[in-house]
């Protein structure tokens, strides 16, 4: 079963051989106008904003994550620590006795 697309493949072949006559820089003074663009509006407040809301759901989620991390390796210093009731002995011994 031949799954090509044949105009798909025609329109990688042609964006191969694509070779530009002249080096296609950007205008003059354009690289320097999207830069102080981008610092004008770094300073501006954005509470509202996608951005924010993503920053405070990513802060919250981090938060619980330690939580849980710190919570899962409390109980697990606890159980390691504990010491082992009879029930738990007789059963490792039942688990390491079949052993050769």
């Amino acid at each position: 079963m031949k799954n090509s697309d044949p105009s798909l493949d025609r329109l990688l072949r042609s964006a191969a051989q694509y070779r530009p006559a002249v080096a296609e820089e950007p205008p003059f003074g354009f690289t320097t106008r999207v830069v102080a663009g981008w610092l004008s509006s770094a300073g501006r407040d954005r509470v509202g904003t996608d951005a924010t809301l993503q920053a405070a759901l990513f802060r919250r989620a981090f938060l619980c994550a330690v939580a849980v991390m710190a919570i899962s390796v409390a109980w697990s210093f606890k159980t390691d620590t504990a010491a082992p009731t009879d029930e738990m002995a007789i059963a490792s011994y039942d688990a390491t006795a079949d052993l050769p």
